[in-house]
């Protein structure tokens, strides 16, 4: 990976979030550090001026190239965004109200500087005091702010903020980006050009930061962080808070019990398989349960995203009501209508049949059925065979899909998706 690296083309090691931070306020703020050299990028840093300075800092203002992340551990937050990019449904999502980014004033016990791209990467440019958001930092205690939005000029992305004008700034950056960066050999007048773009740059550093610390002091006065161990998590795991910022777990039934029905299904496969009737009654009937039970987690939180509250046993509506009167809602809040799920569709009517057999099994009476006159077992067995079960799996997932697909802006809790892989080798209808 190409970075900017030291005077003596060594590449910039970094121990710790806050080494980094220290040493990109240092590239901010400390013009001698960058010497202008004459092989592309054209510039390098005097890293012994940089850890020279680093002790001396107290507290600082940096424009970061990472991000302050908070509440969970890293391996979780790393496990959920890659959960996140490959289409969601694999894992809990970080929820509404996780707090993972820090707006304000972090958790002490439980945060860290995420990079998204490797720190000092040739392309970025870690000198400008330009960004969405900046980080403050008073001894212990670590602040995050969101400064500016992201707007497009000339098809090249820069901050537009309404406490400072970024324009001065971002044009040097992109002077240098357009005229050194994308140059394979400089001329001599063209580097003592640099010289002068990079001072210029500075003089706008120094108004940037000040603008930005400004913003800090006026904001910060009245911050609290809650701080606690981040807690471990599951895969089925969803941190919130309470209305105190007390940290809580939510459990993401939908996702547990559809691997769990997924699971029992491969497990029928090889039964049916090997005729070992005994243990595929008892997958087919726990893949029905589980997949009939994702239903209506989906459906029960469905209701809390539309209306706050969690349904309780007085809410006698069947699974497949609540998901359509709650999408409706939703859909409504986007100014959209929503295409409910209707009786009379294979959808429809095989979750229902799946629903009434569910019941059956949860509220079980030892009722006599009738014995398959072909193959000589109870009908129950058949009901829970393997046609059926993928039939009950592929229903689940084409009403995820018809739901989710039209709610956009709230994340579907299973995979919809055929071309994802994430349970291994087993077979997911």
């Amino acid at each position: 990976m190409d970075t900017f690296k030291s005077t003596a083309g060594e590449v910039v090691a970094i121990g710790s979030s806050d080494e980094q931070l220290r040493i990109e306020h240092i590239l901010q703020t400390n013009r001698d550090v960058w010497k202008v050299v004459p092989t592309r990028p054209y510039l390098a840093i005097d890293i012994d001026l940089v850890r020279s300075l680093m002790p001396t800092l107290q507290s600082w203002i940096v424009f970061s190239g990472g991000q302050l992340l908070q509440n969970m551990r890293p391996q979780d937050i790393a496990s959920r965004v890659l959960g996140l990019l490959g289409g969601g449904g694999t894992i809990a999502d970080m929820g509404k109200r996780s707090e993972v980014l820090v707006r304000g004033k972090a958790n002490s016990k439980a945060r860290h500087l995420m990079n998204f791209n490797p720190p000092f990467i040739v392309g970025s440019t870690p000198w400008v005091a330009a960004g969405t958001h900046f980080i403050a930092v008073e001894g212990d205690a670590y602040f995050q702010h969101e400064f500016a939005e992201l707007v497009t000029v000339n098809n090249l992305s820069r901050p537009k903020s309404n406490h400072f004008d970024f324009t001065a700034l971002c044009d040097l950056r992109d002077k240098y980006n357009s005229e050194y960066l994308d140059n394979p050999s400089a001329s001599t007048t063209e580097l003592d050009e640099l010289n002068v773009l990079l001072d210029r740059t500075f003089d706008e550093n120094k108004r940037a930061i000040a603008a930005a610390d400004a913003y800090h002091k006026a904001v910060s006065v009245n911050m609290v962080s809650f701080d606690y161990d981040a807690p471990i998590l599951t895969k089925y795991d969803r941190l919130t808070h309470d209305a105190s910022g007390k940290p809580q777990i939510e459990v993401a039934y939908a996702l547990l019990h559809y691997e769990r029905a997924i699971k029992d299904y491969n497990n029928l496969i090889v039964c049916r398989s090997a005729a070992q009737l005994d243990d595929a009654l008892s997958h087919g009937i726990n893949c029905v349960v589980s997949a009939a039970a994702c239903v209506e987690a989906i459906a029960n939180r469905l209701v809390f995203e539309a209306t706050g509250l969690h349904p309780t046993y007085r809410d006698r509506r069947q699974p497949l009501e609540k998901i359509n009167d709650a999408a409706t809602k939703l859909a409504a809040t986007e100014g959209k209508v929503f295409n409910s799920l209707v009786q009379g569709t294979p959808v429809f009517d095989s979750l229902e049949e799946m629903r009434i057999l569910r019941n059956g099994f949860m509220h079980a009476k030892e009722l006599e059925t009738d014995i398959d006159p072909t193959t000589s077992t109870s009908d129950t067995l058949n009901k829970v065979d393997q046609a059926n079960c993928e039939r009950f799996l592929v229903s689940v997932r084409e009403c995820a899909s018809h739901v989710f697909s039209q709610l956009t802006h709230v994340a579907s809790p299973i995979v919809t998706k055929k071309n994802i892989t994430w349970m291994g080798d087993l077979v997911v209808p």
